[in-house]
């Protein structure tokens, strides 16, 4: 308790630096927050699209009806086909009406010009190459177009947000650590005399060093605290823009485990980092 207390003089003393530290932390720990929000939902809308493997097919603007379901009814015998949807030249012209503010193509665009189209589903992405060898092999299906590019996509750039994540997010942990050593430093050498008198009645290196780390926990507290605050605030802020979105494929809202969950091993992580940082830079000078 004595030595909580000395921390919180510690900090009243040098009040503009105290908040430098703090900061710091709050932005470190915003951007590492942020990008756990983002790497998870990058996560669950590539889970999303992984689960729900498509290959879409164009017939032929001439291929009659019957030839169209002939198609789907050998398709259906495939054991690893798992849905098969039909759009007809009808439902093509209708998506095509509502997707397009043009009145002028509207009026040139029929049913005739507009090939009806079929969407099979694998029960696993690895399954998509046979459905695409088995489409192109009828003489009906004027083009195929394999959705598993869009995967691999999704993937590189989920890969990318990670690394770019990581990359920034250790930048400012390493600022957050010189700030802190810096802070920690400075505020030792000016208890020089201090520190001193309690050596010579006989302080230890443990009791002279403990405000010191109490000090580092107070900031790592309060900078995730902060960090993780304003996060919070700009996901409920964007929440109602990303139900309309990804509604979807994300359930809005999240759950208050993954917060908690996020919020605990990101201040768990803020109070080592801080303590280590203040231990190391009061060590370092007491032992000089």
């Amino acid at each position: 308790m004595q030595s909580l207390k000395s921390a919180l003089i510690n900090i009243r003393r040098m009040p503009y630096k105290s908040m430098a530290a703090i900061l710091i932390i709050s932005i470190t720990f915003f951007v590492a927050y942020t990008v756990s929000l983002l790497m998870f939902g990058s996560q669950e809308i590539l889970t999303f699209f992984e689960a729900r493997p498509k290959v879409i097919a164009f017939f032929d603007i001439k291929t009659e009806d019957y030839e169209i379901s002939e198609v789907k009814s050998d398709l259906e015998k495939l054991d690893f086909v798992e849905e098969i949807t039909l759009i007809s030249k009808e439902e093509a012209l209708s998506y095509y009406q509502d997707n397009q503010d043009n009145p002028l193509l509207l009026e040139l665009v029929t049913a005739d010009i507009l090939p009806a189209s079929i969407e099979v589903a694998a029960n696993s992405p690895e399954e998509l190459t046979l459905i695409e060898e088995r489409l192109n092999s009828y003489s009906q299906i004027d083009d195929v177009i394999l959705q598993k590019d869009v995967i691999t996509q999704l993937t590189q750039w989920t890969n990318s947000l990670r690394t770019v994540g990581l990359g920034l997010t250790i930048i400012f942990l390493v600022l957050s650590l010189l700030t802190i050593i810096s802070i920690i430093s400075f505020k030792v050498s000016h208890q020089r005399k201090a520190i001193s008198i309690l050596r010579i009645i006989g302080a230890g290196s443990g009791y002279i060093v403990t405000p010191y780390i109490y000090e580092g926990f107070i900031y790592g507290l309060l900078g995730s605290s902060f960090g993780w605050g304003l996060m919070y605030a700009g996901f409920l802020y964007l929440t109602p823009w990303l139900t309309q979105v990804l509604g979807q494929i994300i359930t809005f809202p999240l759950t208050w485990q993954f917060f908690a969950i996020q919020y605990g091993l990101g201040t768990c992580l803020a109070l080592f980092f801080s303590g280590f940082a203040s231990m190391l830079a009061a060590r370092k000078l007491i032992k000089n």
